[in-house]
């Protein structure tokens, strides 16, 4: 995870990584500072020369720490200047990760292989060895070659369409490592400590979803947690997550050295009449780090890297470590990650942290997946007191350096390697020459095994100290530490703390000092008080839920209870969203502006404006009362939640040819589709409904599987209710070729051609049965200006 110096003090929030400053006048160069060629792009690694990809101060400090001999150190080196290749991953929760999988197999990778570009050839698509089942891949190809082949171009075009629609996710292959060490299972109860801008969220959604039970997979009964500090990046985190709609999912806004301790309601604890503290049972801290294993992309680190940004961080890192071992449930794990190869960010962080909580241990996971090249972690470092690389071999020798003594140290004992045994060699280093990839850092905790408390069926006692008063931010705006847990939760005492890592006054002031200019940064940006709004429960006898159910024949086992609204008055006003009984005890039992909720749940239903099939729907109601009332339809996203509870009559059955129909014209008319389509779905309301569309074939198209998808019928018409972009990617799926408006709109418009008539007239909304378009669904996709903010995402254009 990636971070600046200007953000040091923003806590499991916003991660860049040093940016390259703009190069000089022309003429005017800088002998002594690498040459960019464009100066508005500076961190592609394709705009650095090569021969400027150099630092001594980096490489003799690495030099130092990793210790290897000369013929490895430069092939790391080589490696280093050498672009990163690009990496992705099927969504594996997803029905169509197997057709996904097979596409790549059976059609791309042979229509890919002995491809050449400019006399050159160009390797096709490789699957990452070491991910499970195959459903990650690494494409080493020059950009201009995605451009630029005909065989490539359509692969990419397939790569973008499906990224769009959320079934496959552009992520750097190392960033992957954390969520795979987890573990997660449908039942688990897990926080995402430092999520923005949500690749390794997802990942952690797609396995919350991997029951093989239909209702599970919807709906687990589990928990997903993403918080970030930064409120900005949280809007990120929400739009990256929206791709895996989930009811188990929350988003936070705080400070994740100081997340607040969570309660549940009575019901969820051994005493009933007690509230309980909630503590999860896996625990993602991919922490903010200086990003120096990201240097392969973000070549400003040859530039601007300093060993005193992991100095730094050091303090911060090891405080949210310590919070997520004190809300871990006692056989829950922490993994523990950073995209920095510095010992200090790293190894030191662990040591400290397992020195203050010695309950805890290291896992030893160099049994887990064997096909990953990994190193053990270090046991000995030297860290620099100076930007000069002034090396010290213990803490006393560095305080007995200083002209004014302990009082002036800016390092703490913690900085240096513990004098016990941790287990630290358990820890994983991945570096870049071991298998083509950036550099990463890894650490799997957990309690250690059995103790009477435990089998007495107790929380083994929280061992992790308090931090110093010094040392404790506030949110601000707030009045008072955070604490979430009223004084009647249940919550184990704790048990009395070892003493602190030694640090003198002087070097916690100064980590403060470094941390103040962000928060005065957050409040000159008015963001000192929370402003979002509630989440409300709504009634499930209220008239526009209960419409909602009648439309859709909802089965009486749907959770209405769980849908909420995001106003305070609790009025259905817009949109309707759907929570599991998890996330719902956790909203019920929690001041939301204390925990910062900014997003809960998955969004199913929304308000129907005016226009489109508003005049049929309101003509077919029951009475004027209900005709006068809001309509709202089923979106696309939320329709996997809705499905188990969807009678099966009420379901409309056709073939691929319907599919065909729909997707060619945006409101094609009923009497254009044959007559058991039209029957089936005449005798509908109008409104909206689902569609299944059994597997088959139809003018040498195969759908593999039954594929369902929202409708809105009006009086003489239908849509199909996804967006364009999903459109796009499902007929490039099903038919080879974007058969939808918008597609034959873009392919005339390379060709130099206006679009045809028909295409104009459907693009402007013909033929909608009311005289109105409906509004398109807001694209749910990946925006590629964001692709550099974090090391876990790599575009692919």
């Amino acid at each position: 995870m990636t971070r600046s110096k200007a953000r040091r003090g923003n806590a499991g929030g916003r991660r860049a990584a040093p940016v390259a400053s703009r190069s000089t006048p022309e003429g005017e160069h800088d002998s002594a500072q690498p040459t960019i060629i464009n100066p508005d792009d500076e961190k592609r690694d394709d705009l650095l020369q090569k021969a400027d990809m150099k630092n001594a101060k980096l490489e003799a400090y690495y030099r130092k720490q990793i210790g290897v001999e000369d013929d490895e150190w430069n092939r790391l080196m080589d490696v280093c200047r050498e672009p990163l290749p690009s990496t992705f991953r099927i969504s594996g929760s997803r029905k169509t990760a197997a057709v996904l999988t097979s596409v790549m197999e059976k059609t791309y990778i042979p229509h890919l292989s002995g491809v050449e570009f400019d006399g050159e050839p160009v390797p096709p698509p490789i699957p990452l060895p070491w991910y499970p089942k195959g459903l990650a891949w690494q494409l080493n190809v020059p950009k201009k070659v995605l451009r630029k082949s005909p065989e490539f171009k359509k692969f990419h075009s397939f790569l973008v369409f499906e990224t769009e629609v959320g079934n496959i996710t552009r992520q750097e292959a190392v960033s992957m490592l954390p969520p795979l060490f987890l573990d997660v299972e449908p039942h688990h109860k897990v926080l995402d400590m430092c999520a923005a801008p949500g690749s390794k969220t997802s990942q952690l959604l797609e396995s919350l979803h991997s029951s093989p039970s239909l209702l599970e997979s919807c709906i687990p009964p589990g928990l997903l947690v993403a918080n970030d500090s930064d409120y900005k990046r949280t809007h990120l985190l929400i739009h990256q997550s929206a791709r895996l709609p989930s009811p188990a999912f929350m988003v936070t806004n705080v400070d994740a050295s100081i997340f607040p301790t969570l309660s549940l309601p009575p019901e969820f604890a051994a005493d009933a009449s007690r509230s309980t503290a909630l503590h999860f049972d896996r625990i993602l801290c991919d922490v903010p780090c200086s990003g120096d294993g990201t240097i392969r992309k973000n070549v400003g680190i040859w530039k601007k890297w300093s060993p005193m940004d992991g100095n730094g961080l050091h303090g911060l890192q090891l405080r949210i470590l310590q919070r997520a071992m004190k809300m871990l449930h006692h056989d829950g794990k922490i993994v523990y990650s950073t995209c920095s190869l510095n010992p200090v960010e790293n190894e030191a962080v662990v040591a400290e942290a397992l020195r203050t909580a010695p309950g805890f241990e290291l896992v030893d996971v160099s049994d887990s997946m064997p096909s990953l090249v990994r190193r053990p972690g270090l046991t000995k470092w030297l860290p620099t007191a100076t930007r000069d690389l002034e090396f010290f071999d213990t803490y006393d020798e560095y305080i007995a350096s200083l002209p004014g003594g302990k009082g002036t140290a800016r390092l703490i004992r913690s900085h240096w390697p513990p004098t016990e045994d941790l287990g630290l060699e358990r820890c994983m280093r991945i570096y870049p020459h071991l298998q083509d990839t950036g550099g990463f850092f890894v650490a799997v905790l957990r309690r250690k095994p059995s103790t009477k408390a435990q089998k007495e069926g107790k929380r083994v006692a929280e061992e992790v100290p308090d931090e110093p008063e010094l040392k404790k931010p506030r949110i601000d705006g707030d009045a008072e530490d955070v604490q979430m847990v009223p004084p009647a939760i249940e919550e184990e005492p704790a048990a009395d703390p070892p003493a602190p890592a030694e640090a003198s006054a002087s070097a916690l002031k100064a980590q403060e000092k470094l941390e103040q200019p962000q928060r005065q940064k957050k409040r000159s940006a008015g963001d000192s008080g929370f402003k979002e709004m509630p989440y409300t429960f709504v009634s499930p006898s209220d008239p526009i839920v209960e419409n909602c159910i009648r439309q859709l024949s909802l089965t009486p086992t749907f959770p209405a209870t769980n849908l909420l609204v995001r106003n305070p008055a609790g009025e259905p006003a817009r949109s309707l969203y759907l929570t599991n009984d998890l996330v719902r005890a956790v909203l019920s039992a929690n001041d939301f502006r204390r925990v910062r909720v900014m997003t809960a749940g998955t969004k199913i239903f929304t308000r129907q404006e005016g226009g489109f099939g508003r005049k049929a729907a309101d003509t077919n109601a029951d009475d004027r009362t209900e005709a006068r009332a809001p309509l709202f339809r089923l979106l696309s996203e939320g329709l996997p939640v809705v499905l188990p509870y969807l009678r099966p009559e009420s379901i409309v059955d056709t073939d691929v040819r319907a599919l065909r129909q729909l997707l060619e014209a945006y409101y094609p008319l009923l009497a254009a589709f044959d007559a058991a389509f039209l029957r089936d779905v005449g005798a509908k309301s109008a409104g909206s409904h689902v569609v299944r569309f059994r597997a088959g074939e139809f003018e040498g198209a195969t759908l593999t599987h039954d594929l369902v998808l929202p409708i809105w019928k009006s009086a003489s018409s239908i849509s199909l209710m996804i967006d364009k972009k999903a459109k796009s990617a499902l007929s490039l799926r099903v038919f080879g070729e974007d058969l939808t408006v918008a597609g034959r709109e873009a392919a005339e418009k390379q060709k130099g051609r206006k679009p045809r008539g028909g295409d104009a007239l459907a693009a402007a909304g013909a033929d909608t049965g009311d005289g109105a378009a409906v509004p398109s669904e807001g694209a749910v996709g990946f925006d590629a200006d964001d692709a550099t903010i974090k090391e876990e995402e790599v575009p692919l254009a």
